[in-house]
């Protein structure tokens, strides 16, 4: 039973100073490989910033045909209620003109 133990305990310790080699492998490869993936990150951020005209154009696209469309399927339930503000509102502003002229 204790031979077990012994056993389990030597793989473990087996098994960390395995883990810890390839963790301090990893962290020099890491440090090697940096300015190749800071390069990478660059060349990316430039494609995206060429990229940025391309976007924009399809955002407008697709604003000209699915945005309006809706503006329109919100905003024309309440054109009789603004054109008969309006109505009122131009009638009111007219005036009312009286026939005799006062001096």
């Amino acid at each position: 039973m204790f031979g077990l133990l012994a056993l389990g305990f030597a793989a473990f310790v087996v098994l960390a100073g395995v883990s810890m080699l390839f963790g301090l492998v990893s962290l020099l490869f890491w440090l090697v490989l940096l300015p190749f993936r800071l390069l990478g990150f660059v060349f990316k951020a430039l494609g995206a910033l060429l990229f940025l005209p391309v976007l924009l154009l399809v955002g407008l696209v697709v604003v000209a045909l699915v945005g309006l469309p809706l503006l329109l399927v919100a905003v024309l339930p309440a054109l009789p209620v603004v054109l008969i503000v309006a109505a009122i509102w131009w009638l009111a502003k007219r005036g009312v003109g009286s026939a005799a002229t006062v001096r």
